[in-house]
């Protein structure tokens, strides 16, 4: 796949035509924002005038309440919908609906996605590949590719950053032998270091209580230390997010623990 000449790889990031010197994800001015709990890995982010929907899963995922705050965040909002692989418990087949509340939508979708339903992706989404760049919608995009399936994304806008993990996590469960451990451990290594270099100011990253690395959420967040840390990929016990050390400052670094569906933080980033 071609990237467009005006696309700069620099330092794991891509820097849409940003002047010399300057860091895209860098604003003189904080933009507000706010965060919204669906479910699991589904959350809504507002930033400035523009909205995200990240993996909405199926219907039969989904608590009661979930559906509901979904509709109520993205309602009238000019919306980027975010897909990071085709597990229904991050993709749901009827996007069509969920979208319907918003004044106007867009699709980002891993290619995974279409070459599993292809029936329910809009055709006019943007199918990206893994670690690729790409301009869309006046945001920069770049992917990482996941040790599950499907991407990670990058995300530039109105110069500040969002990284989203998807399904990219430390997956190393009890039964594993050490050379797989050994290449989890640096696989995901890599991927901090890219996602540090990026500069973000919000991670949406998984933390799963299923493993005793949790999935290697925390060691990211000390790595990363970004200004907005948001745990995932719960399968609805956020109560377990509560009793959890984040080890990380609280002058630098604020931690959305939701509790239910609708629960939503507001607060001011990028400057």
């Amino acid at each position: 796949m071609k990237i467009p000449a005006a696309w700069i790889v620099e330092s794991g990031f891509s820097r849409y035509n940003a002047p010399a010197g300057k860091n895209p994800t860098h604003r003189e001015e904080p933009m507000k924002a706010a965060i919204t709990y669906v479910h699991h890995s589904c959350f809504v982010l507002e930033l400035g005038e523009k909205t995200f929907l990240f993996d909405y899963p199926e219907d039969a995922h989904l608590p009661e309440g979930a559906a509901d705050a979904a509709a109520r965040a993205v309602s009238g909002k000019d919306l980027t919908v975010f897909i990071s692989h085709g597990h229904d418990d991050h993709f749901g087949k009827n996007l069509a609906d969920v979208v319907s509340p918003a004044a106007q939508a867009r699709f980002v979708v891993s290619d995974d996605v279409p070459d599993m339903f292809p029936d329910a992706v809009p055709e006019d989404a943007l199918v990206v590949e893994p670690d690729e760049t790409y301009r869309f919608a006046g945001m920069g995009i770049e992917t990482l590719m996941a040790n599950d399936l499907g991407v990670a994304f990058v995300i530039e806008t109105g110069g500040v950053g969002v990284y989203f993990g998807g399904d990219l996590a430390e997956w190393i469960w009890p039964d594993m032998e050490a050379a797989a451990v050994r290449f989890t451990e640096n696989y995901f290594q890599a991927a901090i270091d890219k996602v540090k270099a990026s500069g973000v100011h919000i991670v949406f990253q998984n933390v799963d209580r299923r493993m005793e690395n949790l999935g290697g959420g925390l060691k990211l967040l000390r790595q990363v230390c970004p200004p907005v840390f948001v745990p995932m990929h719960s399968f609805g016990d956020t109560a377990g997010y509560a009793g959890l050390d984040f080890d990380c400052d609280p002058r630098r670094t604020r931690i959305f623990l939701y509790r239910k569906p609708g629960d939503t933080m507001a607060f001011e980033c990028g400057a």
